[in-house]
């Protein structure tokens, strides 16, 4: 008889490894990861609320726009992505792609993407 984790038994969990693709099982290990913290699935974060995200940077960008200048920061939970945005900033020390970050602050909608404007944030490992 297989004993059952997280409500899948091992030939059910063996066969999606085999089958999933290597950026499927990252998403998944991210979701897992964020749940377990205690943080919100992106996919799942309501606008106008305050949030607590846990994911990993994917791209960074600055903003040219002088009025607008900032440091845009795509961050992906594997249940989806959102931008933070710290206005103002050119370089954060600690920001780079790869890494985790938590971070905090209220879910707004900003020229069609969800955006997080000027988060709190912790970095990770």
């Amino acid at each position: 008889m297989a004993t059952k984790r997280g409500g899948e038994g091992f030939w059910h969990r063996l066969a999606r490894r085999l089958t999933s693709s290597n950026a499927e099982l990252v998403s998944e290990q991210l979701a897992r990861e964020a749940e377990l913290a205690g943080c919100q699935q992106i996919q799942r974060a309501r606008v106008r609320e305050r949030v607590h995200l846990r994911g990993t940077i994917q791209a960074i960008t600055l903003s040219p726009e002088l009025d607008k200048g900032g440091l845009d920061v795509e961050l992906e939970d594997g249940t989806g992505s959102i931008t933070l945005v710290w206005m103002g900033r050119r370089l954060i020390p600690g920001i780079e792609v790869g890494r985790r970050i938590d971070v905090w602050g209220t879910l707004t909608i900003s020229e069609g993407r969800r955006v997080i404007f000027n988060p709190a944030y912790e970095l990770g490992p």
